[in-house]
């Protein structure tokens, strides 16, 4: 008995013994819990590879945390790598860190901006004053010229009715970063801005026109006559080499000419016809409802002129004053080479060469039932690219479709950010009008938007 008492003694001091050395070895083998996170947001990353001094030991779970093997006293290298951060490498000894999880940040390759919500661009604003309002534009070379005016006439004639009528009115020029670089009264009421063969600008008053140019650093306005205007500057609209085009339109008939004029030769060429047949049936037809004494007076009438009688009629009766008459629109544009005529009363667009040589025409799609519910009746030439531009409009909605010069087919649609803008035109692909907000004091102001297909 007593020798079995010794032995199991004996044993129990072994065990003991053990016990005791044992306890410090655990305390310098244990693990650290490690949690690795997004720098930018902070969220969990799982799957990031551990190496301790480059011998790969694990990877993070599901919520970025893991147990890493480490005495807390040994200094030992961590690295950290994941497909989608940055490696991350973090020397470790004793006095490194602190008690409770050991947080990581990694960052992404990728830096990460907040979420935005993407649309177009706010239109532009190009020109506005507190004191002026924006009658019209025009922009060419030499930079945007802006019709400026305090106030509309009020009392204007029975002949000037339907026409806006400025008055105080004053001519602004911009350069192309907007900023006004010159301006000057204009020295009596105007209707508008016009512009001559060479996109130059001409000033529209009620009793001249004004020719415009740059003296120094002023503008320099040259009256002459509104005749000279009418008839010897509007109808010519642009030039080709050793050509001016141009066309003889006159609101009151239903038909034009389109003509080309040799200035060396001092000779003129006409390139096509365009006639609204019915409407030129109509305005014929007036003969027959006249009575007796004024056939009499239309046919002698014809004799001293050497026209038609029944074309002296349908002047005589004021024909073009009746509410359904509409003028012939049949703009030619130079594009190119080409030149082409939009004959919208028979729905074809009818391409020429330099030469004057008819060489074929397509439909104009922007007539048809659809799209001509919306037509406003206005083209639109880009000066500055020769692409030229369908307007519509319905219900103060306006868009733009380009028109394809050797198809004629429309290109998509570019939606106007304002409803309801005014004098819209087109230079080097910007749209720039004028608009107001329903029922505020905000003076009319000049918008850009640049256009996107």
């Amino acid at each position: 008995g007593k020798k079995m008492r010794a032995h199991l003694f004996r044993f129990l001091q072994i065990c003991l013994i053990g016990l005791s050395g044992t306890g410090p070895l655990l305390a310098q083998s244990g693990t650290r819990t490690v949690l690795v996170l997004d720098s930018l947001n902070g969220e969990a990353i799982p799957d990031v590879a551990i190496t301790v001094d480059r011998t790969a030991h694990l990877n993070t779970d599901k919520v970025g945390r893991a147990d890493l093997p480490w005495d807390g006293h040994t200094s030992i290298v961590v690295r950290f790598e994941h497909v989608s951060y940055r490696p991350l490498e973090i020397h470790l000894d004793g006095s490194t860190l602190e008690k409770g999880p050991w947080v990581v940040h990694m960052v992404s390759w990728d830096h990460q901006l907040r979420a935005v919500t993407v649309g177009r661009a706010r239109p532009q604003v190009v020109f506005e004053r507190p004191d002026l309002h924006a009658a019209d534009l025009l922009h060419n070379d030499a930079g945007l010229w802006v019709l400026a005016y305090e106030h509309p006439r009020m009392l204007r004639s029975q002949a000037d009715a339907s026409q806006e009528i400025l008055r105080d009115v004053r001519l602004v020029l911009l350069d192309t970063a907007f900023n006004e670089v010159a301006s000057c009264p204009v020295p009596e009421d105007v209707f508008g801005l016009r512009h001559d063969l060479r996109n130059d600008v001409v000033i529209e008053g009620t009793r001249h026109a004004f020719g415009v140019g740059r003296r120094g650093k002023e503008i320099a306005l040259r009256p002459f006559g509104l005749e000279e205007l009418r008839h010897s500057v509007l109808p010519w609209t642009d030039s080709i080499p050793g050509w001016v085009v141009g066309s003889n339109a006159d609101p009151t008939y239903p038909a034009l000419d389109h003509l080309a004029f040799d200035p060396r030769r001092d000779s003129t060429r006409r390139i096509c016809s365009v006639v609204d047949t019915f409407m030129m049936d109509l305005f014929r037809s007036e003969y027959k409802y006249m009575k007796g004494q004024d056939k009499v007076v239309a046919m002698n009438l014809a004799a001293q002129l050497g026209v038609d009688k029944v074309t002296v009629a349908g002047y005589m009766s004021g024909f073009s004053h009746n509410i359904w008459y509409r003028p012939v629109y049949a703009p030619l544009f130079v594009v190119g080479d080409t030149l082409l005529v939009f004959d919208h009363a028979r729905w074809r667009m009818r391409k020429f060469t330099r030469s004057f040589q008819a060489v074929g025409e397509v439909p104009l799609p922007y007539q048809g039932k659809v799209e001509g519910r919306y037509w406003s009746g206005r083209l639109i030439q880009d000066r500055a690219t020769e692409q030229i531009y369908a307007l519509f409009n319905t219900y103060g909605t306006t868009w733009l479709r380009a028109i394809d010069p050797v198809t004629g087919a429309l290109g998509v649609p570019f939606r106007l950010a304002n409803n309801y803008p005014e004098r819209v035109q087109v230079h080097a692909g910007k749209v720039y009008y004028i608009w107001r907000p329903y029922g505020s004091l905000q003076k009319r102001t000049i918008y850009r938007e640049t256009l996107q297909y």
